[in-house]
């Protein structure tokens, strides 16, 4: 593995985009008042800052509604929905949070706005907290990323960078698997949780961890969501791409 596959910044897998539009108000409700769920924020050193709630289609991250924080540091998103779905909260610089949601749920976000998503408090969506902890160990392993590239960019151009250099690689194999095996253990642990679907595609570096190639079985083991979600775009596509794979048809029929 070679040092500039670790220059990128952290991302979603290629298949989730950025979407510009935009739709503004202060809550958004699309479909039955009573399939609603909610997010409530409560935010520490909060000033009036703009959080944009959206959906994280197959393909793209759409933009929904938004509101600014308000004195308390609170915040209130409502949403009507039929079966579960990824959603987002996008804060101040880009910083984003991802969450499976579903109806009747009543998500509450707790932290400090000034600091990174994955160090907020979430209870009320199972789901959510879930995704919650996987980014949490994920930044974890990003950390320890930067810490390297940071020793790499300090010793750019001396004497002993080629010696550097050879250790950094060998430090990001061992971030890489670590990262590999907190995605398998993560899909091992919840396999009939369509957040397994977002850590299976989930980019650490240039491109997801899980590949087709060297981890099929993982793969294999998320087409079991289509017993229990066979209507939900996100287990489609997941299926639509697995029977690809393999040269079958939409369902592999």
């Amino acid at each position: 593995m070679s040092n500039s596959e670790w220059l990128p910044m952290k991302t979603i897998p290629e298949i989730f985009l950025i979407f510009l539009l935009f739709i503004p108000g202060v809550s958004c409700n699309r479909g039955n008042k009573t399939d609603e769920f909610t997010i409530r924020g409560e935010f520490l050193n909060s000033k009036g800052e703009k959080v944009i709630f959206g959906e994280m289609d197959v393909s793209e991250f759409i933009p929904l509604d938004s509101a600014k924080t308000g004195s308390d540091g609170t915040i209130f998103f409502s949403h009507g929905a039929d079966q579960p779905g990824f959603y987002f909260l996008e804060f101040p610089a880009g910083k984003r949070m991802i969450l499976l949601l579903e109806r009747k749920e009543h998500l509450t976000v707790k932290g400090n706005i000034q600091e990174d998503p994955e160090n907020f408090i979430l209870s009320g969506s199972k789901g959510s907290e879930i995704l919650q902890s996987f980014f949490k160990a994920t930044a974890r392993n990003w950390a320890r990323v930067d810490s390297v590239r940071a020793v790499l960019l300090q010793n750019e151009g001396g004497g002993d960078f080629l010696r550097i250099s050879i250790i950094a690689d060998s430090a990001f194999s061992r971030i890489s698997e670590d990262q590999k095996k907190l995605e398998k253990d993560f899909i091992d642990r919840y396999p009939h949780s369509l957040a397994s679907l977002v850590v299976l595609n989930y980019s650490f570096g240039q491109k997801p961890v899980l590949t087709l190639e060297s981890d099929l079985n993982y793969y294999e083991k998320l087409t079991n969501l289509y017993k229990f979600y066979p209507t939900n775009k996100h287990v489609i596509f997941h299926m639509k791409r697995m029977n690809l794979y393999k040269g079958k048809g939409v369902h592999g029929n």
